[in-house]
């Protein structure tokens, strides 16, 4: 799972629990077998030599043991017979860093599944490509991350324009992408036709122009896309959405 995420990209096959299973029960009954062509009294011989070693001796009584037979748990055990913890460590990291993005992702191959389509979020580019690519391409993959359809264009001119082309889109989610400098102008309208439309309609803005936070939040701004944002917890947030 990376920013740049490919909505190609094929999960790999997973490694089911019945085959661990199955390949422990193998390994179990190997050494079973193996054990029985031990010799047993020779094998503990080797290993109490091993746990008794000096430190020079250790590796020489280590090989013994294992031409006799012992296991690297025997082995392993006789050379930590003297080991011993006042404390016990609880690991801090137990899953790995891409699983709740992997969850993201899972919960909208759900949906798609369910639905015939990703869920859609629509780019609401607003002047000019220089005006408006930047957060647009920024947003698109802020949004994959998260598996959601974005649905681009080359701008529209006036905030009407936009608020009817997001409606015919379908999307329940809609990203209003421009500069800082026409956000004043843009904002306040926008949402409010966006709203209009459909007050279910959640609407983020691309950027986060400290100064107009709370006017843009009063206007019907929803939420913020911008360097710094919470990626996975807003992708959560959005998919109840759908």
């Amino acid at each position: 799972t990376n920013m740049y995420a490919n909505m190609n990209d094929k999960p790999l096959q997973k490694t089911t629990r019945e085959d661990a299973l199955a390949l422990q029960a193998k390994r179990a009954a190997e050494m079973a077998a193996y054990r029985k062509t031990v010799d047993a009294s020779a094998c503990k011989t080797a290993i109490d030599k091993l746990a008794n070693a000096e430190p020079a001796e250790v590796v020489d009584a280590a090989v013994e043991a294992a031409a006799a037979g012992a296991t690297l748990g025997e082995i392993g055990g006789a050379l930590a017979k003297e080991d011993a913890f006042d404390t016990v460590m609880k690991p801090v990291a137990i899953h790995r860093g891409a699983e709740a993005y992997e969850a993201l992702r899972e919960a909208t191959k759900a949906y798609t599944e369910k639905n015939g389509t990703p869920p859609k979020v629509f780019s609401a580019n607003m002047g000019p490509i220089p005006q408006h690519k930047g957060r647009a391409d920024f947003s698109r993959g802020f949004l994959e991350v998260g598996g959601f359809d974005v649905i681009g264009n080359d701008g529209f001119k006036t905030v009407e324009d936009a608020a009817k082309a997001t409606k015919d889109s379908g999307a329940a989610v809609v990203v209003i992408c421009s500069t800082d400098k026409t956000y004043p102008d843009l904002v306040p309208p926008l949402a409010k036709l966006l709203k209009d439309n459909d007050p279910k309609t959640t609407v983020l803005l691309a950027g986060y122009p400290k100064e107009h936070v709370e006017a843009f939040k009063a206007a019907g701004v929803d939420d913020f896309i911008f360097m710094g944002a919470n990626c996975l917890g807003l992708m959560q947030k959005l998919q109840k959405n759908f």
